[in-house]
């Protein structure tokens, strides 16, 4: 018995889109699934959370307990990674105490706003990274464990903290690597 589901199982989950080679664990909650799109070679591990506007490319794993939260858009590109823990959000409320904060109060007693989060290719969040809205992170760059992302980060960087700022360029071997892979 696989704790993955089988290509019938995923099927009739009803994504958007699947692609081939693709492992989503059974212990994995997905709310919307209409409205996300899974690429090929894809891994998705235990207790993740899946829910909203999502598209996943190629090549790309998402380790356990990682949840993300598609409601104004999640992109995450070709041979992207993010490491157990991390949570990538595309709204937030407005915790100024001017507005309630909860998805249980009418919408109009809120704030919530956000946008698309982007993770370019060969992003790689590390372990408890949290990923705020309306951000790109640029292609080729890490972002270290347990940082916090609240603006777009350069392409090829490698970034750590709370904030995130960045600490070197990254090696771009792995541009490389990818040209083997079909």
């Amino acid at each position: 018995m696989s704790s993955f589901y089988s290509k019938e199982e995923l099927k009739k989950i009803g994504f958007k889109s699947l692609g081939k080679e693709v492992y989503i664990s059974k212990k994995t909650s997905i709310y919307g699934a209409d409205k996300i799109s899974i690429g090929s070679h894809v891994r998705i591990d235990d207790f993740c959370i899946l829910s909203g506007n999502i598209e996943v490319g190629n090549y790309v794993h998402i380790g356990a307990y990682v949840a993300l939260y598609g409601k104004e858009g999640i992109k995450i590109n070709d041979f992207c990674g993010c490491s157990a823990r991390c949570t990538i959000y595309s709204a937030t409320d407005d915790f100024s105490g001017e507005y309630m904060v909860s998805p249980m109060v009418p919408e109009e007693l809120t704030n919530v706003t956000g946008g698309i989060v982007t993770l370019e290719k060969f992003v790689q969040l590390g372990a408890n990274t949290v990923v705020m809205p309306n951000l790109t992170i640029g292609e080729g760059t890490s972002v270290g464990a347990m940082s916090f992302v609240n603006k777009s980060l350069d392409k090829w960087g490698i970034y750590i903290g709370i904030p995130c700022k960045k600490l070197k360029d990254r090696k771009r071997n792995i541009e490389n690597l990818s040209k083997n892979l079909k």
